[in-house]
């Protein structure tokens, strides 16, 4: 069967960007203020954004209002949106633990794990390595070589 009818989908990494700033930002300002609440709220977007993607708040403020406005230029790529969803749920999982953490009494596992991410979320933005994407493609190696 041939596949010349498959074709990869685009993807803006214009978008994944907003969405890690977005992420190290309101991390850093809830650890910075001591808010347990605007981790939770973070987890709450990103778990919606990997659930239904059209609804990813972050994402869309790049869409709707920062692309729109021309401050941010797209920048499209042939490329599998698949593993930073995958990365995006690695993200809400850790922060949907922390906010468990940070509200039930245990601190400082609840912001080392804030911390992770935002530092993950930091090494995407600055040096395009995603470690939840490096995750999903070696999980789909080690599926295919069973």
């Amino acid at each position: 069967m041939s596949n010349q009818n498959v074709s990869t989908p685009m993807f803006d990494r214009s978008a994944v960007r907003v969405n890690q700033g977005t992420i190290v930002l309101l991390i850093a300002v809830a650890f910075l203020l001591n808010l347990p609440v605007l981790v939770l709220f973070v987890a709450l977007v990103l778990t919606l954004g990997t659930a239904v993607p059209s609804l990813a708040l972050f994402q869309r403020l790049y869409r709707d209002v920062l692309r729109p406005a021309g401050l941010i230029k797209p920048d499209v790529h042939a490329e599998d949106a698949a593993p930073h969803r995958f990365a995006q749920g690695l993200g809400a999982t850790f922060l949907l633990i922390s906010s468990l953490a940070l509200f039930g009494g245990a601190a400082s596992i609840g912001w080392a794990l804030a911390l992770i991410v935002l530092a993950l979320a930091a090494v995407n933005l600055l040096f395009g390595f995603c470690a939840g994407c490096f995750i999903y493609f070696q999980l789909h190696r080690f599926q295919r070589s069973e």
